[in-house]
């Protein structure tokens, strides 16, 4: 494990906490999280404890958004078949049956396209513009990818074949000519908010398409549990608009999801009121896994299918799926970190084996860089040509460092924490060494210490009910407005600490000075502290606060993620 230090926030202005604690009536430490969030008054704070869907952006603010209606009015009007086409992960997938369930009420010419991930890669490829080409579609609607697929979309246009773009990745030098290109990352690109998911930018396409033509919102607004899968699966920026998509999604996620999405839930065996946390460790490697070891269509197909009896079946092919991915990426994990082992120490983690399943090595990249907390990049080989996935450490961009390389590289693309790239055998050794010269260069120390960033302090006996209805409120969590992370000194254990499976703690916490306040703590990997806990050490714990749903009971508990004798 690698050495984490706490960090706090900047001191937040103490006038202003208190005038925020007063006029809401709320624990002082609940207002300092307002003010980390940037919330100065009241007006502020209501807004953001009350999402709010007329808070939506018009649509037509997108550079090139009534140019992609009027092309889909165009396609309707002439009956010309409409492919559409989207990536294989989470975000990709919900995409493409957000977009085609739409578009099945206004025609029947309609297909959608999910490319393999080992033959044809991420992103347009030659197969499916032959797909298409072939079996007359004259439009594609692509989803969460598009904006550097150049030469693709060139060609389709030689072909006769028109794009619309929906896509949220950072473009290249180069514009792709299509008819529509969706992307609020665009310089040019005035729409007031830039970090949507893909299924975020179709989702805006979707509306724009239904204002104009003044249909109800509830044509648009029923797809809102899909954006919100896909903005907890791709980690996007939890703040404005992407935290009204994400609330009013979930609320649809919990009172009338899609049956497709009913079908995930089910296998995923989540219990009580979904989050965020549901999305990301249940739902979305779930619907990851079909890409990963066989189809991502099988998803597509489970997500708009209306029998029931085909939905349970494909469910049941993907829980197997997600079953397989489990140990193939416990088992490629193991040998990756079996080669790092024998490396010698450097600012980056590169690892390659022919033998890799290439559905895992964004995953195992995760693992890594969880173990060793370095830009950690995992690279396989599949028909004639290496491929892999990278995954950075924070504030280290790795998409600007692979650019340098890109001289090397067939195709890559991604964000800044996260990136893919496919390249050929003979380059793989130049690329590599670049590689780390680039991140060596770049990187600094301190950037390589994970760090806990420490939101408040807080007394345990000031957690109570009303403190937790109120911090659930902040939710839904994710990047930008990050699940609080306290700390609480001068805890005791009070006789249940105990290892669970082979690495982890439970334990029941009490404050010494209060011992008839009790919670329970579960600690992650610190089976070593608990021979001192047991010993009645007094320890400091930095955590979060979540709920533990158990044989129909639930109960407020501590996720500990550090902690001190």
């Amino acid at each position: 494990m690698v050495k984490k230090i706490r960090e706090d926030y900047a001191d937040a202005d103490p006038a202003l906490v208190k005038e925020l604690a007063d006029v809401l009536a709320i624990h002082p430490v609940l207002a300092r999280l307002l003010v980390h969030r940037g919330i100065k008054n009241f007006e502020e704070a209501r807004k953001f404890f009350r999402p709010d869907l007329k808070s939506l952006h018009d649509p037509f603010l997108m550079k090139d958004m009534d140019r992609a209606v009027t092309r889909l009015e165009e396609a309707l009007l002439n009956n010309e078949k409409i492919l559409v086409f989207g990536d294989y992960d989470v975000d990709g997938t919900t995409s493409v049956a957000m977009m085609y369930l739409f578009l099945k009420k206004l025609t029947e010419n309609l297909s959608y396209y999910v490319p393999d991930r080992y033959k044809e890669g991420y992103g347009i490829s030659n197969d499916s513009l032959d797909f298409a080409s072939d079996n007359g579609f004259s439009l594609i609607i692509a989803l969460d990818c598009g904006t550097r697929s150049v030469e693709h979309i060139a060609k389709a246009k030689e072909m006769g074949i028109d794009f619309i773009v929906c896509d949220h990745h950072n473009p290249g030098e180069i514009i792709p000519n299509a008819v529509a290109l969706l992307n609020p990352k665009q310089a040019d690109c005035q729409y007031p908010f830039s970090f949507l998911s893909g299924a975020g930018v179709g989702f805006k396409f979707i509306q724009a398409y239904c204002q104009k033509h003044e249909l109800e919102e509830e044509n648009y607004l029923e797809f809102l549990d899909l954006v919100a899968v896909s903005i907890g699966a791709d980690m996007v920026p939890m703040v404005g608009e992407n935290r009204v998509l994400a609330h009013f999604g979930l609320k649809k996620l919990n009172s009338n999801p899609l049956p497709g999405l009913k079908n995930i839930i089910h296998i995923a065996k989540r219990e009580g009121e979904l989050t965020m946390m549901d999305v990301g460790f249940g739902i979305g490697p779930r619907i990851n896994a079909a890409g990963r070891m066989y189809s991502a269509m099988h998803v597509v197909e489970l997500l708009i299918s209306t029998d029931k009896e085909l939905r349970n079946s494909l469910a049941d092919d993907i829980h197997l799926y997600n079953e397989e991915r489990k140990k193939t990426e416990k088992q490629t994990t193991e040998e990756a970190l079996a080669i790092l082992k024998n490396q010698e120490e450097k600012t980056s983690s590169i690892v390659f084996s022919e033998n890799w399943h290439k559905g895992v090595v964004g995953i195992v990249a995760s693992r890594l860089q969880d173990q060793y907390y370095r830009p950690t990049l995992v690279l396989t080989q599949a028909d004639g040509k290496i491929t892999g996935s990278a995954r950075s450490v924070k504030g280290f961009n790795i998409l600007e460092a692979i650019e340098e390389c890109g001289d090397l590289l067939e195709q890559f693309g991604g964000h800044d924490h996260a990136a893919g790239i496919s390249l050929l055998p003979k380059n793989y050794a130049a690329f590599k060494a670049r590689l780390e010269k680039v991140i060596d260069r770049k990187i600094t120390p301190e950037l390589l210490i994970p760090k806990l960033k420490v939101e408040a302090h807080i007394p345990l006996n000031d957690i109570d009910d009303r403190f937790y209805r109120i911090l659930r409120q902040f939710e839904p969590f994710g990047p930008d407005n990050e699940t609080p992370l306290f700390v609480a000194d001068n805890l005791v254990d009070v006789g249940e600490c105990r290892v669970v499976g082979t690495e982890h703690l439970r334990m029941l916490l009490s404050d010494n000075d209060y011992p008839d306040k009790k919670i329970t703590g579960v600690a992650f990997k610190m089976a070593k502290y608990c021979s001192p806990i047991c010993e009645g050490k007094i320890i400091s714990v930095c955590f979060t606060l979540n709920l533990n749903n158990y044989k129909g009971k639930t109960t407020m508990q501590m996720d500990i993620k550090d902690i001190e004798l």
